[in-house]
Order: structure tokens, then C-alpha cells, then sequence
């Protein structure tokens, strides 16, 4: 199970690494494959889930706060005034995090690391099923480097400690010496040994003082050394120091051969407990080769400290790699030359795989795919067979959709380039012919994808940045984002701890229905759920022709649309469930809590045909087709209602009622709380009760609740609260909340929605429209008549309303027992608009016209209407003389056809 407590690093950058023979240049800004290797493993990182990044400077330190804190918003950085080690390094780091608990778990790491996303994501993994208070990861001594440390194990298998390479090779140094002195009596040939044996061990020119336990900075230099050579002297301060390693009060000691046979090298990564980094670093000594701090041995101190009553009193752990490469680090330019080759091998491997996966009829040059969609009407045969498989034969629609591809090819090259491959992606938009507003909440939905659609161009890039064009700059302004300044800026523990944090919410109030928003909702879900993998940027055109903010999901195509771009140049393997699903909650991003039916939709449709699906979990349960004796007709009323700005707090004021009727029934009817946990459960079938009992169950909701009643029944409630909380504190609460009308409407449309796929398959649309009738009413402000003038209109759900219907169920009488099914009753969501209800009576009173209602979330956006064929002239001259042009408007008549779901566009040259 993953941990709960927060996760922090702490970053070792305090020394410039002067090995890289650099002089303006600090270590972890060098880059790798473009990016400072710094800053390419923070990205890995905050991907994982890291709340706050320490790191800790010294040399250069301008440079490095320069490099990493223009990228991410998630660092501070820690000031290590001498190169005291990495120890001391490390305590300097500890001291920025003071305020944090003590169960805290810290990730104590070099800057120059480079460590693949998947390993440090199944070293977490590690820690938390193991419970480690101190975790180390470690690689086969075969796989790192000899200059490596050993670490070093109890009989049991845990780490007892980890021993420097160096002081392995000291002590060998020391012990080779003892006896070769001993026997050697001649002055010349002894000081010889010394020479040869201290360059074999400890490198030529290494530090004689060592060898001798003398501080490396206060040791007398070689030269001294070497001129006051006394064998005698040598032999006798060598037998006055340590033979071998004792690394426990309790431990046996063992022998620099020992050491340096260990089966496992230190990687200087861990993972620690707070507590228990302190306890480390408070026990360091600098008894040691360098006479430095060494974070090994504050890492040591803590494996070591022993209980007298419960044995050692911190748990350690220990992961091993299980291939090359997967850390890597570099200390001179020759090392990072390798790095870099196997970075562009993999960019390389990359590339190929993109093409062998994706294929010549999905991703070729722009250039390549404008000559496959020419200028109308020169013929362009392999496009319109393509177009035609998504589209039906309408020549006319095929042309319109040639043109549309092709604007936004020509967009995409003119800001990237036409020889940059590209893949072409298509995102319809949608309607919900029936089972509005019920899909999170469990409910059926009888959905279409339209020939409205987005198209978007993309071509992946090789850093992290999402370049976005829009065919229309002059309405929709170039954007750019980062995905790793976003993960860092934003709560990246999971989802919802991303859509509820602070940091988005003053995020969403500075940029209120900024297009971009919808690109970051898509790339950051998908993100979150690989955070093993860095998904790469992409430059992007795209162009829609879906009316904005009316009902047809204009904002949710662009989502699908960046969903399927990175789902394809990233190779993930993602399931068309799992795809809406994060669909769905990436659109929470915006604000907005939802469902994902709009989602299912458009990656679910197929040509001529209404999908009926369920929600949660997800599944399509059939397809049906759309009787072409009919058309769906849909009517824009130029009312804007942006989910992203202002419509925000109304929407979610029905979700808030939604979640308080369900946590209202479950209270009320204890016996009944087992089998409910949306509001699709409660009905008939799903509690084995009559329908009279649902609506003695609706008798014991109130109408309406204020904001201050729902928190004192349920704040302290652990299992209902934290779902609440969000609708009912903060400046978008509201005073109050229509329970009664919007749970009403949601359980019968949850019982039309299943009667709705019936009509379809049985061909009786009469039935259907009438269905359609039901639905609108519980949407329905207004009564309008053909002269625009309009009267108020309220939906009954008073006691005496259900009270009649129970009467009404009870009495015998087959048309009062029709009356009160549950598919008849319209509720009271109240989410339409006056030029909305305009629209609908508008076509209603229109011969052939079967039934009419508002599509999409309400508050604006368009109405729908169900004509039969031959009906649709005079619908769309009685609309265009009595609503667009008596108000000025421009027809906005749209007559849908049944297209097929999202996808990337495939055509064989």
C-alpha cells in the first residue's frame, strides 16, 4: 500500500566537480540529451510525487539556484558554506526541512544522479511495503563502479553498514604493509614497498598521511612523509591502528578483503525517515580516510543503533538494481559522453519505435499528408475513402471535412515545418441523446459523435514543453506549457490531491477560461498515472468547428484530442476504458467535477450508430442504430455557458446536491445504505422495492438544504465529509442546495436512459420523444411562445406532488399508473436557460417534430431536437424566422450526423 507521509529530497550539489575540468561550469548544470542533469532528475522526482525538493549548494551555487529555480516552483535551496562533506552536506539540507514530521520520508541523493522513473518508483514501492525506517538502493557489485562503497549485512540479510572504497582500500593498504615491514629490514627497499603498495591501493599520488591515520587535511604532505621515511616508525604506527572494520558494537569484525567481496555496492541513494536521518547525522564522526563527514556513516550510525530491549531500533532495507544503466552518474566529461550516447540511442530507439508502432499510414511528414488532402476539387481518393469510413457517403460532408484537415495541416507546418513527421488526430463532438447529467453518478447514457469534430496535427519533441497553435490565433492565442514546472508547482501525491489543492485553485482564479487549460487537464492525468515515465512535449495545430459552450462538449474534444496525441507518441498502453475514465477526471482540472460520459462518446462512437453505455464501472453495453428515417437536429441558442468561468458555481451546486441526497437516504434509510452508493441505486430493481417506495424515500429529503445545515450533519462524518467538503466550503458554496428536485430528476433519468436504447432498437421514436419531452421539463425556467414572450415555469416535487404520485400508483387506473412511472417525472434540475426553452417550444409546435430538449450541462448551449426527415425544412425556417433572425442572429442549425469515435487518423498512400 503507498504511504501516506509526504515525500521530500534532499539534493547533494554542494561541490563543483572539478573533475569535469570546467571552470565556469557546475557538475549537475552539465546537460545530458539538452537538459542539466539536475534539473532532468527533479523532473523524475516531482513526477513521483515529491512535495518539496532541498538543494543543498555551495560552489557556484548562483549557477545552480539559476538552473533549477527558473523550472520549477517546488525547490529551496540550502547553503553549505564549506565542502565539510556529505555528511555535514546533508545536515545543511535537514536544517531547511526543521518544520517537517518526523515519519516524513526524505529521498538523500547527489545531484549528478540520473535514475530511471520505474526503478525509484519500485524503490518507493520497496520502502513502503517493507516499512524501512532507512532504505538503501544498491546495485551487483558487477554493474557499478569499483570506486563504489560496499555495503556490508548481518546474518540475517539487512544492511549492517556500508564501508567507502577508499577505507577498504587504506585498510588493505595498511595490513599488506604491517607485514611487508615486518620482515623487510633494509630502509631503502622498505620505503620502495611503501611507494609501490600506496599507489597500488590508494592511486599514485595518493595521500601517504592516510595510510598512516592521519587526517587527510592536517596530514603531513608526501614529500615530509617520504623524506622522514623510518621503517621502525612506520611498523609501529601501523600496528597501532585498526586491523579490520567493526561497524556494530554487536558485529563481528570484518577484513578489507571481506569488504570489498560484498556482493553489493552502495549507490549513495536513500530513502530515509526524518527521525531517523537525524539520529544518523547527529552520530557522524570524521574518523575516516578524507577525516570529512561522510553521509555513509551517518547512514551507518542509524543501521547500527541497537535497543537493549528490542534489538536494533530503526529498520533497514535494502533494493537491488536489476540491469545496467538504470543509475547512472558521472564525474569527468569522458563519463558523461557515455551518458549522452546511451540518451541519444534511446531517443534514437525511440524514434523507431514510433514509426514501426505507428506505421506509414499514421505518421508521415506534413508536407506528406497535405498531398493527401488537396485543395478541393482536385480528387484526393485515398483521403476520401478514409473520410468515408468515418463520415458515411455525403459527398458534401466529405469535402467540408478535406477542407478542415487540410487548414489545420497548413497551420502546423507553417509554425513547425513541413518535414517534421506528424500524426493527424480527429475528436468529435457529441450529444447525449438521453442520460443527461447521471453518468458519474453511475447512471446509462445514450450517446453520438457528430461530425463536429477538433482535428489536431502533432509531432513529438524531445524535452517537455507543449507548443500549441490554433488555426484561429486571433480567437484562441498561441500557448506553452511545461509539464514539469506544472508537476512541480501543483500537489502531485494523487488526482484529487492535484484537483483540490490551493496552488490549482489560485492557478484556475488567474487564468479563467484559458483554452490551454484543457491541454494541461489532459497531459498532467495521463502524467500522473505514468509518473514512471516522462511523457515527451509535442508541438501541436489544431482546429474545431464545435460550437463553443453549447452543449456539444467543445472543451471535452479538445481534452480527447490531446489524450490521443500523447497516448500515441508515448506508446501507452492504455485500455478505451481506462481512457475515458481519465479523460473524465482530467477535466476536473478546470474546475469542474463531472462525469465521463462526454468522453465515452467521443471515443466510443461509431458511423450511424448511438452507443449505450454505464458508468462504474464503465462499460459499453451496446450499440443501436440511429433510424435514418430521422435526424437529430441541434440548435444553438448563442448562450455561453463556460464551465471553465462563470457557470462553474452553479454546476457544481447540482453535483453538491446530488452528493447530499445520496448521504441524506443512506442516513435515513440505514437498511437500505449497503445498496446505495450513487443515485442510480436507488430504484426499484437495484432495492427490491415498488416505485411507490422511492417516492417515500423523496418525502424524507428536503426540497432545499442550506450550506450550514449540510455541514453540521455531516462534517463530522469521515466517509461522507471529505467528498462534501469541496461543494460546501470555499467562495463557491452556496446558500442553498435543491436536493429534493435534482435527486428526483436523477433517478428517473436514470430509468429513461434505459428505456431510451429499447426505443432505438424497436424503431419507436414516437416513445423516444416523448422520453426527450420528460427530460427537458426537468430542466425547464421558462414556457415560450412563438412571439419570444415567456412565463416562469417551476417543477412540482412538493410533499402533495409525490403524495399524488403514490395515489396515483395505487389507485388501479391504467393512465394515472402511466403517469407516475418513474421515467415520466421530470424533476428539478433547472439548468436551461429562457432562449433555450425558446428553442425547444419553438420546434415543438413544428409537424414531424417528436421531441425536444437542451443538450449538454445546461445554462446555455444549444437545444436538441428529434424530427423526423422529411420535417427538417420547415424546423429550420420556423427557428430561423421565429428565434436567430427576430434576435439577430445568424442561423446556428446544425443537423447531426452519427460519426465514428476518436481515434489517429489512418490512410494508406
Amino acid at each position: 500500500m503507498a504511504s501516506t507521509d509526504p515525500l521530500y529530497t534532499i539534493i547533494l550539489a554542494g561541490g563543483k566537480g572539478s573533475r569535469m575540468r570546467s571552470l565556469d561550469r557546475h557538475k549537475v548544470c552539465f546537460e545530458v540529451a539538452g537538459v542539466p542533469a539536475i534539473v532532468r532528475a527533479i523532473d523524475i522526482y516531482n513526477l513521483l510525487g515529491v512535495v518539496k525538493n532541498v538543494v543543498v549548494v555551495g560552489e557556484m551555487a548562483g549557477q545552480v539556484v539559476e538552473t533549477v529555480g527558473r523550472r520549477f516552483g517546488n525547490v529551496v535551496f540550502a547553503y553549505q558554506p564549506e565542502a565539510l562533506g556529505t555528511g555535514d552536506a546533508a545536515r545543511c539540507g535537514l536544517q531547511a526541512l526543521s518544520e517537517v514530521d518526523d515519519n516524513a520520508r526524505i529521498l538523500v541523493i547527489a545531484g549528478d544522479k540520473i535514475i530511471e522513473g520505474a526503478t525509484l518508483s519500485r524503490f518507493l514501492e520497496h520502502a513502503d511495503r517493507t516499512g524501512g525506517d532507512l532504505n538503501l538502493l544498491v546495485s551487483p557489485a558487477g554493474m557499478s563502479s569499483e570506486g563504489s562503497g560496499r555495503v556490508l549485512f548481518r546474518p540475517d540479510g539487512r544492511p549492517l553498514g556500508i564501508v567507502e572504497a577508499s577505507d577498504i582500500r587504506v585498510l588493505a593498504c595498511r595490513n599488506e604493509l604491517r607485514k611487508a615491514l615486518a620482515v623487510e629490514l633494509d630502509e631503502m627497499a622498505a620505503r620502495a614497498k611503501v611507494e609501490e603498495a600506496i599507489a597500488r591501493h590508494v592511486g599514485p599520488g595518493g595521500a601517504w598521511s592516510t595510510v598512516l591515520g592521519f587526517s587527510k587535511k592536517a596530514g603531513p604532505s608526501n614529500e615530509a612523509l617520504r623524506e622522514a621515511f623510518r621503517r621502525d616508525e612506520w611498523l609501529a604506527r601501523l600496528q597501532d591502528l585498526p586491523y579490520d572494520l567493526r561497524l556494530a558494537p554487536d558485529a563481528p569484525p570484518i577484513s578489507a578483503a571481506d569488504a570489498a567481496r560484498s556482493h553489493f555496492v552502495n549507490e549513495s541513494i536513500y530513502l530515509v525517515r526524518k527521525g531517523a536521518l537525524r539520529f544518523g547525522l547527529d552520530h557522524m564522526t570524521t574518523a575516516n580516510a578524507q577525516g570529512e563527514e561522510y553521509l555513509t556513516d551517518a547512514v551507518g550510525a542509524v543501521m547500527s543503533r541497537a535497543d537493549s530491549d528490542r534489538g536494533t531500533r530503526y529498520l533497514s532495507t535494502f533494493l537491488a538494481t536489476e540491469r545496467p544503466g538504470e543509475i547512472m552518474s558521472f564525474n569527468n566529461p569522458e563519463e558523461l559522453l557515455v551518458i549522452e550516447d546511451r540518451f541519444r540511442g534511446q531517443r534514437a530507439n525511440a524514434l523507431n519505435d514510433l514509426s514501426d508502432r505507428l506505421g506509414e499510414s499514421r505518421y508521415r511528414t506534413a508536407d506528406e499528408w497535405l498531398s493527401l488532402f488537396p485543395e478541393p476539387p482536385e480528387p484526393a481518393p485515398s483521403a476520401d475513402e478514409a473520410l468515408r469510413s468515418y463520415y458515411g457517403d455525403d459527398p458534401v460532408l466529405i469535402t467540408d471535412r478535406r477542407r478542415h484537415y487540410r487548414r489545420t495541416l497548413l497551420r502546423f507546418r507553417d509554425a513547425f515545418g513541413g518535414d517534421r513527421r506528424v500524426i493527424v488526430v480527429r475528436s468529435p463532438g457529441r450529444i447525449n441523446i438521453l442520460g443527461r447529467h447521471i453518468d458519474w453518478q453511475g447512471g446509462h447514457c445514450n450517446l453520438m459523435a457528430v461530425d463536429q469534430e477538433a482535428i489536431l496535427v502533432a509531432s513529438p519533441r524531445t524535452d517537455d514543453m507543449v507548443e500549441i497553435r490554433n488555426v484561429r490565433p486571433d480567437q484562441f492565442p498561441d500557448a506553452s506549457l511545461s509539464l514539469a514546472r506544472l508537476v512541480s508547482q501543483l500537489d502531485w501525491d494523487d488526482w484529487m490531491s492535484c484537483v483540490n489543492g490551493q496552488e490549482l485553485q489560485r492557478r484556475l482564479r488567474r487564468s479563467a477560461g484559458d483554452w490551454s487549460l484543457y491541454f494541461e487537464a489532459a497531459m498532467l492525468r495521463l502524467q500522473m498515472e505514468y509518473r514512471h515515465q516522462r511523457l515527451v512535449g509535442m508541438d501541436l495545430a489544431i482546429d474545431s468547428n464545435i460550437p463553443m459552450a453549447a452543449g456539444m462538449s467543445s472543451s471535452s474534444a479538445l481534452v480527447v484530442a490531446a489524450a490521443e496525441a500523447a497516448v500515441a507518441l508515448n506508446g501507452l498502453d492504455l485500455a478505451p476504458r481506462q481512457f475515458v475514465n481519465f479523460c473524465g477526471e482530467g477535466e476536473w482540472f478546470v474546475g469542474t467535477r463531472g462525469g465521463s460520459a462526454d468522453h465515452a462518446a467521443m471515443k466510443f462512437g461509431s458511423k450511424g450508430m448511438v452507443s449505450h453505455v454505464k458508468f462504474h464501472e464503465f462499460e459499453l453495453l451496446e450499440r443501436v442504430r440511429f433510424p435514418t428515417t430521422h435526424r437529430m437536429v441541434v440548435c444553438n441558442s448563442f448562450v455561453l455557458a463556460r464551465k471553465a468561468a462563470g457557470a462553474k458555481a452553479v454546476f457544481n451546486a447540482r453535483v453538491a446536491s446530488y452528493l447530499l441526497g445520496v448521504a441524506l437516504v443512506r442516513k435515513k434509510f440505514p437498511q437500505f445504505a449497503p445498496l446505495i452508493r450513487f443515485v442510480r441505486d436507488i430504484q426499484p430493481e437495484m432495492l427490491g422495492v415498488p416505485t411507490s417506495r422511492i417516492y417515500e424515500v423523496l418525502l424524507e429529503l428536503p426540497e432545499s438544504i442550506s450550506a450550514a445545515e449540510a455541514r453540521r450533519l455531516f462534517a463530522d462524518e469521515a466517509e461522507t465529509w471529505p467528498a462534501l467538503a469541496p461543494y460546501l466550503t470555499g467562495h463557491d458554496a452556496q446558500e442553498e442546495y435543491p436536493v429534493r428536485g435534482v435527486v428526483l430528476y436523477g433517478i428517473s433519468e436514470c430509468a429513461r436512459a434505459r428505456e431510451a436504447v429499447s426505443c432505438l432498437r424497436t424503431g419507436e421514436m414516437n416513445a423516444f420523444g416523448a422520453l426527450m419531452n420528460h427530460s427537458h421539463e426537468g430542466e425547464r425556467r421558462f414556457l415560450v411562445a412563438d412571439d419570444l414572450s415567456a412565463a416562469p415555469y417551476h417543477s412540482d416535487v412538493s410533499d402533495a406532488y409525490l403524495h399524488g404520485l403514490i395515489a396515483d400508483l395505487e389507485s388501479g387506473d391504467e393512465s394515472r399508473t402511466e403517469r407516475a412511472r418513474l421515467a415520466n417525472q421530470p424533476g428539478a434540475y433547472r439548468c436551461s436557460t429562457r432562449e433555450v426553452d425558446a428553442l425547444v417550444d419553438i420546434a415543438r409546435r413544428t409537424p414531424g417534430v417528436l421531441g425536444a430538449q437542451i443538450a449538454g450541462a445546461g445554462l446555455g448551449g444549444c437545444a436538441m431536437v428529434l424530427a423526423e426527415e422529411e420535417a427538417v425544412p420547415e424546423l429550420t425556417a420556423r427557428l430561423d424566422q421565429l428565434f436567430y433572425r427576430r434576435q439577430g442572429l445568424s442561423s446556428g442549425i446544425y443537423v447531426c450526423t452519427p460519426a465514428a469515435g476518436s481515434r489517429v487518423v489512418a490512410i494508406e498512400s
